[in-house]
C-alpha cells in the first residue's frame, strides 16, 4: 500500500512535485500545455475540473493545473496546491480589457486586483489588499520584453464573480475611468490566499474581447485565431517567467 498522502480533493500528491504551477481555467488548456509545450509530460490528477501535469520547459520541471470558473472552485484548487507544497503560483487565464490599446490577442500583466469575487470577503476584509508578488510581476515583465511580438500592458485588474449582468448591472465605466485595465474571475481569489497561506503568485491574461465594444454589438467571440495566438503567447511568457522563479525559490 502507498504510504503517499493526498490531499483530499483534487488527490495531489503531498510533497512529491515541483514547487512552481501555472494555473488555468480550462481543463483543455492545461491539456494543451501538457501536449504541445511540456516535454516528458505526465498526468498528476483529474478530479471534477481539475486536472494536473507536470512536465519539462526548457529543462525545468513544472506544473501546469486547470482550476474551473469562478472563485469558489478555484479556491480548492490554490489551497490543495499550496498543501502539496507549491510554493509559487501563477495564473494564465483570459479577460475582457477595459483600455482599448489591448484589444484581442494583447496581454496583461497583473499588479494587484480589485476584490470583486465573491469568495475571499469571507477570509479578509475588503479592506485586505489582493497584491501580486513583486518577484513574479518582475519575472513576467521580463519575459514579455523579450518577445518581440507581444502587446502588453501592466497594472491592476478586477475580479468579478459573475459572467453575465443582471438587474444590477455592472461596474465597468467606473473601472475604466479608475484606469483598472481589464476584468476576470479567479486572480483576487488566488492573490489573499497566496498572501495568507506564504507563497508568491500573480497572474498573466490574454485579452480575449474590448467590453466596450463587446457591450456595443452584443457579440462575445472568444475563439477567434488571434484569441488563440495570443493564449499560447500567454502560456510561453508564464511558463519563462516561472523557470526564472523556479531558479530562485531557495533563495
Amino acid at each position: 500500500m502507498s504510504d503517499i498522502k493526498l490531499t483530499p480533493i483534487c488527490l495531489l500528491p503531498i510533497g512529491k512535485l515541483p514547487t512552481v504551477c501555472v494555473v488555468v481555467g480550462d481543463p483543455n488548456r492545461a491539456k494543451l500545455v501538457s501536449e504541445r509545450l511540456f516535454q516528458n509530460s505526465s498526468a498528476v490528477s483529474a478530479v471534477r475540473e481539475y486536472h494536473c501535469y507536470r512536465g519539462l520547459w526548457k529543462d525545468v520541471e513544472l506544473l501546469v493545473m486547470s482550476h474551473g470558473i469562478g472563485g469558489g472552485g478555484a479556491s480548492v484548487c490554490f489551497e490543495e496546491l499550496i498543501q502539496a507544497g507549491v510554493t509559487t503560483i501563477i495564473r494564465a487565464g483570459t479577460a475582457g480589457s477595459f483600455d482599448p490599446r489591448y484589444k484581442e490577442g494583447s496581454l496583461i500583466i497583473a499588479t494587484g486586483a480589485v476584490r470583486s469575487d465573491g469568495v475571499s470577503e469571507g477570509l479578509v476584509p475588503l479592506g485586505y489588499p489582493a497584491v501580486c508578488d513583486h518577484q513574479v510581476v518582475g519575472s513576467l515583465i521580463e519575459s514579455a520584453k523579450s518577445r518581440d511580438n507581444i502587446n502588453y500592458g501592466v497594472g491592476i485588474i478586477t475580479t468579478v464573480g459573475h459572467f453575465f449582468d443582471g438587474p444590477l448591472g455592472n461596474h465597468n465605466k467606473l473601472w475604466a475611468r479608475s484606469k483598472v485595465l481589464a476584468i476576470e474571475m479567479e486572480a483576487s481569489i488566488l492573490l489573499i490566499i497566496a498572501s495568507l497561506r506564504g507563497i508568491r503568485a500573480g497572474c498573466c491574461v490574454n485579452i480575449d474581447n474590448y467590453i466596450f465594444e463587446r457591450e456595443l454589438t452584443d457579440r462575445y467571440e472568444p475563439n477567434k485565431d488571434v484569441v488563440h495566438q495570443g493564449t499560447i503567447r500567454m502560456l510561453e511568457v508564464t511558463l519563462d517567467a516561472s523557470i526564472k522563479l523556479a531558479s530562485t525559490e531557495s533563495l
